[in-house]
């Protein structure tokens, strides 16, 4: 029997690998995290969003988080600017409910379960790939909102060496250069960046006369990144094809304390360090045979920086250091009717931390699917069914089935099911004692249905959904904090989202309406709306391109006990970008335009000890990029 779950492994390994590292996931009508295989846009039966280089590049001295949230079903959350803590929730999920990976790798922290978004700069990334609704079935634990994948920049056929630089307010700057070049045989990418800002207070002065934590959270909490990611492709022969990806984030980052005033002698610090690799063999190993084999590694460490600054100078250092070694075998079969993708994903996480409570410091998950996919005439079909064995908790099975029809050229209606689970973080299970280390994951069952038109750029799509997780996990003051199975939480909407072209214009929008509930209380799931959306607007003339953004969303609670609510907002932004000549454009930006005064979060209650977390004031970019055509 092991003999025959080995070869079984083995037969699935070969495909994920060479899906992620494609190089036709250049071509913008290609997408390939919803199936983990290069599909036609129009026959995905999920619902996905491209975010283009283009697209990335306009959005200036925005943070990842800020530009996720400007496409259809998420919301974000950001303690304070630059470096601080931002989390999001996709489609209502939890903000430790997505998959962010990173050319195809988890850099995320086991310890708390979020990937640091806040330290992945928009200067490395070439495009990004959004699939809302479950997806264990395709990547394993953590899949019930979605998946987010991140394609740094690769290599393109010449010699292209490129360089920008920004300035805006907060003495915010953003240095960026590298060279992609290549031919059709070897191609390869550097690049490196730098930005900086000295920021603003992340807490909001409390109003109270008794909040003596005031007087130590007045100054500028700054920020500073360096990053550089690097690739590597070489085709050995017409059916080989090996190629290497590093990325290094370094992030220092200075932050509010709400208890500052107990030890008003630290300056509260942190550095934040996200690091992958990863190594691809892709083969053609027949006309119908493809097989491709990535090893990599995804770490993640926050160190916790409490520098006195009065009497002896010291520095306490905190560690949390995650490790993720991964393994991926994918074999991709053409069958005379559809495709066959087998797989096997092999996950092994440890810590590293000073913390001396954990105990338990690592564990091992090892997974096997089979998914079908179908596209013949107006049909498209899916079906995945994926097993985890995991060394910490029971195992778990999840599958999908999917089915789209495309009523003609344009319109094309489809509909899915699929469950999906969110694995404990090590803090739940290992952490101290208040841990539980009898959690299990929790669990979901979504189903969705969509109405789809797409003709060129001209795209609109409809969303409704239904996600209902079980043993989802609450600790709060009513289980002492200690973590417990014990509720469940229910999540419908809908997404309405589209573009389109009219003369000059393109107009981009989406709105969402959602009730996250946890049903087990009866109430709302913090830091959700019940409504938000996007309006954008791009207006090409000549060699300008002048934009428009508003993004908005209703009021939202703070807490799990619905005891502190959060009002809602609406942010304008405006820019503009100018092609000075084929190889020079300046790009334009000012943020926050109408100077609005908002918040995504509290700590505490900000009526009397808590604060509010601040949000940039109107503020200013202006960047100049050099790169030849």
């Amino acid at each position: 029997m092991k003999k025959i779950t080995l070869l079984s492994a083995c037969l699935s390994q070969i495909f994920i690998t060479h899906a992620i590292a494609d190089t036709t996931l250049k071509t913008s009508d290609v997408f390939v995290t919803a199936t983990r295989t290069p599909v036609h846009k129009k026959n995905v039966i999920a619902d996905i969003t491209t975010i283009s280089e283009e697209e990335i590049k306009l959005a200036g001295p925005s943070l990842l988080s800020e530009l996720l949230q400007r496409q259809p079903g998420i919301e974000i959350s950001n303690n304070g600017g630059q470096g601080k803590v931002s989390t999001l929730f996709l489609r209502g999920s939890s903000s430790t409910h997505s998959v962010i990976l990173l050319d195809g790798i988890r850099i995320d922290s086991v310890t708390s379960g979020l990937t640091a978004i806040e330290n992945i700069p928009l200067s490395q990334i070439e495009k990004i790939e959004i699939v809302r609704g479950p997806a264990s079935s395709l990547y394993g634990q953590d899949a019930i909102g979605g998946v987010i994948q991140i394609f740094t920049k690769k290599g393109l056929n010449g010699f292209k060496p490129y360089f920008s630089y920004g300035y805006g307010k907060y003495n915010t700057s953003i240095a960026q250069g590298g060279i992609r070049g290549g031919d059709d045989i070897t191609s390869y990418a550097i690049n490196l960046s730098s930005q900086s800002s000295t920021g603003f207070s992340a807490f909001e002065p409390n109003t109270n006369p008794a909040a003596t934590a005031n007087i130590y959270n007045l100054d500028k909490d700054g920020y500073r990144n360096k990053s550089v990611s690097a690739s590597l492709s070489h085709k050995i022969n017409e059916n080989h094809n090996l190629s290497f990806q590093y990325f290094l984030s370094q992030g220092r980052n200075k932050y509010d304390n709400r208890y500052a005033h107990w030890a008003p002698n630290i300056d509260w610090k942190n550095t934040q360090d996200q690091e992958s690799f990863s190594g691809t063999f892709n083969s053609q190993l027949t006309s119908y045979w493809k097989s491709s084999f990535r090893v990599g590694q995804g770490i993640d460490e926050y160190v916790e920086k409490q520098r006195f600054i009065s009497g002896a100078t010291r520095e306490a250092d905190n560690v949390y250091r995650t490790i993720q070694n991964q393994i991926t075998w994918q074999n991709d079969l053409i069958l005379p009717i559809g495709s066959l993708i087998l797989l096997y994903d092999k996950l092994d996480q440890k810590i590293n931390v000073t913390d001396t409570s954990y105990s338990k410091k690592d564990r091992q998950n090892d997974a096997y699917m089979i998914g079908y996919n179908l596209s013949q005439a107006s049909h498209n079909f899916q079906a995945n069914i994926r097993k985890d064995f995991n060394s910490a908790y029971r195992d778990a099975t999840t599958g999908n089935l999917g089915y789209s029809y495309a009523i003609d050229s344009n319109w094309s209606i489809a509909s899915s099911i699929g469950t999906a689970f969110r694995s404990p973080t090590f803090n739940y299970l290992y952490a101290g004692s208040s841990a539980n280390p009898d959690l299990q994951p929790e669990k979901s069952k979504n189903i969705e249905g969509n109405l789809k038109y797409q003709f060129e750029s001209n795209v609109f799509s409809l969303v409704a959904f239904k996600n209902k997780i079980t043993d989802f996990i609450i600790s709060d003051i009513t289980t002492g904090w200690k973590p417990y199975n014990i509720n469940t939480a229910e999540i419908y909407g809908a997404t309405i989202s589209g573009s389109q072209f009219i003369n000059h214009f393109l107009v981009k929008s989406s709105f969402t309406v959602q009730s996250p509930m946890n049903e087990s209380a009866n109430k709302y799931l913090p830091r959700r709306s019940n409504f938000f959306g996007t309006v954008g607007i791009n207006y090409y003339v000549q060699s300008w391109n002048l934009g428009f953004e508003a993004i908005g969303s209703g009021n939202r609670y703070n807490d799990a006990e619905n005891l502190y609510n959060i009002p809602g907002y609406i942010r304008t932004n405006l820019f503009a970008e100018y092609q000075i000549n084929k190889d020079l454009k300046m790009n334009a930006r000012i943020d926050n335009f109408l100077d609005k005064n908002y918040t995504f979060a509290y700590e505490g209650n900000p009526n009397n000890d808590g604060f509010r977390y601040q949000t940039p004031s109107q503020s200013f970019f202006i960047s100049l990029r050099y790169e030849p055509q």
